[in-house]
């Protein structure tokens, strides 16, 4: 079994909070690859097992490893965050704050090596001085002044915040709410307790690697068919010189009422590894063969694709299928209607916290995998015909085919969307349409009833008063 598919039985295990069967499963895997995301998720199995030793031993390897991939921020963000935690469990409250404070200064956006001193508050006898208090005063570099709100008085924005979007805000706020926990125990803790003494670095020691045997490579050397000299091969890139937007496949997508089929080009894609995950406005793929950088392995930042979508997607009606040139998705939308674009591709795995819930992994829809069985949709009703060759079931029609809705069809979905408006969302409706000449409609009163909604014609079409 190939290390990604022992990742991916691992990583379940610790969603679904198997901690004893995670382990063996992410051990086979760390055999081939030293995964900064699958070294977290075995600290936090040691954790939940009470092998606090590993457990930390992991969290740091993971800080390393993506520290020196440069790109993995986010890793070594949670690895702080991490040893946070397995510090709390022995009790060294004093080293838990240090680390939740240091996973705070990264999700900032601040230098992973910048001497911040933290570790140096501490009194003459070596006792930690940082107090409650000052945990929770300390919000003035919170991320994203555009989402911001005062922690002392939520839902007030803060007039003096002065930051900027780091893509780090969830993990900034866990870690501020993790510290208030912990000295809110130091709090109550003697004042020489030993659970108040300092004794952590903010770079930790650097565990040993694991060393993996590779098979030594022949040397191929090609000659040239005229001259028969030898011909030098091309350099491969080096290990993150490729930037994002070089890694990005190429798509397409066609869409009907129902249903967008996004179609992501790929070489080299073997879909028994695959694995894909759907949320309301998100999928996750891995691992994703790059052709640009062929120094990718799987488990790496770069073999994940996290697609955010233009609108949500129902995930369980969503499904997926992969030949070795062709990844193809087939979501499956929350709301009938058109979409402007199917969305855009970031290459590693980006967290969605709103949706966690709602995550569904999904099988190829073509899978024999016995291991696996692909969720299958509810079967769609046939409805009532007067055609001679008996009812059909116009959904399956486009799904199988990508065909439009008749106009029948979408007479019934604003029939349904009126009758089941209120009578206030109804007036808005009519004045909206009957306004903008059928170009328009709002649900909305209290922004149509003071004004009157302009024409907006379709892009390419002019708007032209018929002449009696």
């Amino acid at each position: 079994m190939a290390a990604t598919s022992y990742a991916y039985r691992g990583l379940e295990a610790v969603e679904k909070k198997d901690w004893a069967a995670a382990v063996p499963l992410l051990d086979k895997a760390l055999e081939d690859s030293n995964s900064p995301l699958w070294l977290l998720a075995r600290s936090h199995a040691h954790l939940e097992l009470k092998n606090y030793e590993d457990a930390l031993r992991d969290a740091e390897l993971a800080y390393h490893v993506a520290a020196e991939r440069g790109s993995g921020r986010k890793q070594m963000i949670d690895a702080q965050y991490r040893r946070a935690t397995i510090y709390h469990r022995l009790k060294q409250y004093a080293d838990s704050d240090c680390c939740a404070k240091w996973s705070m200064l990264l999700a900032e956006g601040r230098p992973a090596r910048e001497d911040d001193g933290v570790e140096k508050n501490v009194d003459a006898d070596g006792y930690y001085t940082v107090t409650y208090e000052d945990a929770v005063a300390d919000n003035a570099n919170q991320p994203d002044y555009s989402m911001r709100e005062s922690l002392k008085d939520p839902g007030v924005k803060d007039p003096n915040a002065k930051t900027i979007k780091t893509g780090f805000e969830s993990q900034w706020k866990r870690a501020y709410t993790w510290r208030t926990v912990v000295l809110g125990i130091l709090k109550r803790l003697p004042k020489n307790d030993p659970g108040r003494k300092v004794h952590v670095s903010k770079i930790p020691p650097k565990p040993e690697l694991k060393k993996v045997e590779k098979k030594a490579e022949p040397l191929v050397v090609e000659l040239d068919s005229e001259d028969e000299k030898p011909v030098a091969k091309p350099s491969e890139p080096a290990p993150g010189s490729v930037p994002d937007e070089k890694l990005k496949l190429r798509t397409d997508f066609y869409q009907s009422n129902q249903n967008v089929t996004v179609s992501l080009f790929v070489k080299g894609t073997k879909k028994e590894e695959l694995n894909v995950k759907f949320s309301k406005n998100q999928v996750q793929i891995s691992p994703i063969a790059r052709a640009a950088a062929p120094y990718v392995k799987p488990g790496d930042r770069e073999a994940f694709s996290t697609l955010h979508l233009s609108g949500e997607i129902n995930p369980a009606g969503s499904r997926w299928t992969a030949t070795p040139s062709k990844i193809e998705l087939v979501l499956q939308k929350a709301t009938p209607g058109k979409w402007g674009s199917w969305g855009k591709e970031e290459i590693g795995i980006v967290e969605n916290a709103d949706q966690e819930e709602d995550i569904e992994e999904v099988t190829p829809s073509s899978s024999n995998q016995a291991s696996a069985p692909a969720v299958k949709p509810a079967a769609a009703p046939a409805y009532p015909t007067s055609s001679r060759t008996g009812p059909k079931n116009w959904d399956k029609l486009e799904e199988l085919e990508g065909v439009e809705d008749t106009e029948s069809d979408v007479n019934a979905f604003f029939k349904k969307l009126y009758k089941d408006a209120s009578p206030e969302q109804q007036r808005a409706m009519m004045k909206s349409f009957t306004e903008s000449n059928g170009t328009a409609l709002s649900t909305d009163w209290s922004d149509v009833k003071g004004r009157k909604v302009e024409t907006v014609p379709p892009e390419g079409v002019e708007v032209k008063k018929w002449d009696s």
